[in-house]
């Protein structure tokens, strides 16, 4: 408690300078917080989605991108598509209870661009199990709406009908039941359809997936046949690009408040080099002298973590809002989980320990007559 006590003291003699130091590491911790919470929104919702829907095996082009996550879909960098034979043809399986060919597109919406996602629906009620308020039938020229879609294009006015150039598709129902489900339009496939983007399957013994998919990638080469748990992992591979770019993003700051937090360290460590000598001659260990440094550096970054998260908290909402509107984006994204502020934390501890590390040598390697002819 002494070294503890002395550490704080310090703190509170050098107000500026701690100020400025808490404040460095809180905009450090605060852009991480609120960059990151980007990537792990999505991943969140990813996750939520692939778990929400009954789909024990995807078909897709062999060059497209696994992704559930908006209007393009699997689509990724390719615009192949998969053709009826395809689906006629797996269909025909001992062990496939429904497959069905799925196609997205985007539609300018009143706010925002409206993921669409064509399924009949007897199919929406197979391959989404928990959505709630389906009605009973899915006519052409209607649309069935996400709740959080409805409530983005109509907020609390009458719906009445989505217009897609000039076509006016009357709103059939409002469905609900979490994961980007919720900001999708689902509409009856047109009779004529030359190909999928995707194929679902849903098994009848679910525990087959795996030698199941393997049987289909050997007879249709160069299709990608993915089980559930291998599409969650493609799916993840581009969540975890995003979250590298964002939090190498947020570094930079970071980096800067290990430099300001050290660079205040060092100055109070150059300034008290007598009074550590004096601390040391009255028989104070070099260990204690070093607690009271990595005390004080751990007040600063640990008081502007805690700022930090609460300042990134903020600034997620700001920055979610942002995205969504340069975008277009139907959906929110950012997601600020207790994870998130647990290695937001972590971050602003190793701020102080990076910054409290010079002046440790400096004050091990102090000879305490040096230190009492200090000025």
């Amino acid at each position: 408690m002494l070294t503890f006590n002395l550490a704080l003291r310090n703190v509170v003699r050098n107000r500026e300078r701690s100020l400025l130091t808490l404040i460095g590491v809180l905009l450090a911790i605060g852009s991480f917080v609120a960059l990151v919470s980007l990537a792990e929104g999505l991943s969140r919702r990813i996750e939520t989605e692939l778990d929400s829907r009954a789909v024990d095996i995807y078909l897709m082009p062999d060059q497209a991108m696994a992704l559930p996550s908006g209007p393009i879909g699997t689509i990724g960098y390719s615009q192949d598509t998969l053709s009826k034979e395809v689906l006629e043809k797996i269909s025909a399986g001992d062990n496939v209870a429904r497959a069905v060919g799925v196609n997205r597109d985007s539609w300018k919406g009143r706010h925002a661009i409206l993921p669409v996602l064509y399924l009949d629906r007897d199919s929406i009620a197979a391959f989404f199990p928990r959505l709630g308020g389906l009605p009973e039938e899915l006519p052409e020229g209607k649309v069935i709406l996400g709740e959080g879609l409805a409530h983005q294009e109509f907020g609390s006015s009458a719906m009445d009908a989505i217009v897609h150039g000039q076509t006016r598709l009357d709103v059939a129902g409002v469905v609900r039941g979490g994961g980007f489900q919720d900001f999708f339009a689902f509409v009856a496939p047109p009779k004529e359809n030359n190909g999928y983007q995707e194929i679902w399957l849903q098994l009848r013994d679910s525990a087959l997936a795996t030698g199941d998919a393997a049987r289909i990638r050997s007879e249709l080469p160069g299709v990608q046949v993915l089980t559930k748990s291998e599409y969650l992992a493609r799916s993840s591979v581009f969540v975890r690009y995003a979250w590298l770019l964002q939090a190498s993003i947020a570094s930079i700051g970071v980096l800067i408040a290990i430099t300001a937090a050290m660079n205040t360290m060092l100055m109070s460590t150059y300034e008290r080099l007598r009074e550590f000598a004096v601390l040391r001659a009255i028989g104070a260990s070099r260990l204690t002298v070093c607690f009271m440094l990595i005390w004080e550096s751990l007040m600063l970054s640990g008081a502007g973590g805690v700022l930090g998260c609460l300042f990134g908290i903020l600034v997620s909402g700001v920055l979610d809002e942002a995205v969504v509107v340069l975008l277009q984006l139907p959906f929110p994204l950012a997601q600020v989980t207790p994870l998130l502020l647990l290695q937001g934390m972590l971050l602003s501890g190793l701020v102080g320990m990076a910054g409290a590390l010079i002046p440790l040598i400096l004050i091990w390697r102090q000879q305490i007559m040096d230190g009492l002819r200090t000025e």
